[in-house]
């Protein structure tokens, strides 16, 4: 079985009844995606798939399996099969996380997905809520996120993201709106998030800006916490980084003794040694892949033009002769 979602499937296991049966309710989006290899009657693998974060064109690739018995033939023809469904369903790209060890990566290399970034799994396994205050720290400069930071975290986003990772991922502020996952829990995600945005320090001692400096966001899950965090690469920002860790950690020992997990691109490395000192450790690394379904392009349209032509000439009386 291949996690390919991770640390997202770590903190929230990607349970397959509770996806099949989602997917038969009438009233709700249909949002996750499961098929099956069946040969001779039996069931030798399937695929889940699920749409990404508020994009409904978008999805990815979260468990793969097979049985024991299934020939090497099963793994392709299932990710064939969830290419193909994409595409019918008006899908335009697939995405999917696979370990750097994985032998089975080169299939999808065959069926066209491309690499874009790679990423480093972190993770405190033994995380508890030993030696943490009862006292909540100090927050600011932090302050709570809000959904009318969408587009200066899209903002954020660029200035800190590779062109490249930006053209396969096709962010939208949109997609930085707080999350409102409603309940009960066997009907959603079932997931709690605590996000917190700081100011762009350097550039407001600057120029008075409003920029964000940085975001830091805690995912609880039913397995564990995950957590994501950006900033602007200066002094000022880096240094609110180490606080912003620090109050994120403290949140999540009030939500509970979980595994708590931080997935690092590898243009973040920077972060990689505030992680370690937090009792943090390397867990995996693993390859960002999309595939592209489909690609939306600019298409030139006909121009309109007025049917009747105004004559900038004088208009002249014409005298018709009487029968």
């Amino acid at each position: 079985m291949l996690r390919l979602n991770p640390p997202y499937t770590l903190v929230q296991p990607e349970a397959l009844l509770p996806d099949l049966l989602r997917s038969q309710i009438p009233m709700k989006p249909r949002l996750n995606f499961v098929y099956t290899y069946v040969e001779h009657g039996s069931v030798l693998g399937y695929v889940q798939a699920r749409c990404r974060w508020r994009r409904r064109d978008e999805w990815t690739i979260t468990t793969l399996s097979t049985t024991e018995r299934a020939p090497a033939r099963v793994w392709e023809a299932l990710l064939e099969e969830v290419c193909r469904a994409a595409g019918e369903e008006g899908v335009i790209r697939v995405f999917a996380k696979v370990p750097e060890s994985e032998p089975q990566a080169e299939i999808f290399h065959r069926l066209g997905f491309t690499h874009y970034t790679n990423e480093h799994v972190w993770g405190n396994l033994y995380f508890n809520a030993t030696g943490a205050t009862a006292d909540e720290p100090a927050r600011k400069p932090l302050r709570k996120q809000t959904n009318r930071d969408a587009w200066d975290l899209m903002q954020l986003y660029k200035a800190v993201t590779p062109p490249v990772v930006q053209h396969a991922e096709a962010l939208t502020s949109n997609q930085w709106q707080i999350s409102h996952i409603p309940r009960p829990w066997w009907l959603s995600q079932g997931l709690l998030e605590n996000a917190y945005v700081w100011p762009d320090l350097t550039e407001s001692e600057r120029s008075g800006s409003t920029a964000l400096g940085g975001f830091v966001r805690l995912l609880t899950g039913a397995r564990g916490h995950w957590i994501t965090v950006q900033f602007r690469p200066d002094q000022g920002n880096r240094g609110v980084c180490d606080h912003a860790l620090d109050y994120i950690l403290w949140k999540a020992a009030r939500l509970g003794t979980k595994p708590v997990y931080c997935a690092l691109r590898e243009y973040q490395a920077e972060v990689e040694p505030l992680l370690e000192e937090r009792g943090f450790h390397l867990l995996t690394e693993q390859s960002l892949l999309v595939k592209y379904i489909a690609e939306p392009i600019r298409e030139q349209q006909p121009a309109l033009v007025p049917f009747l032509v105004p004559n900038k000439g004088e208009l002249v009386a014409t005298d018709f002769p009487k029968f």
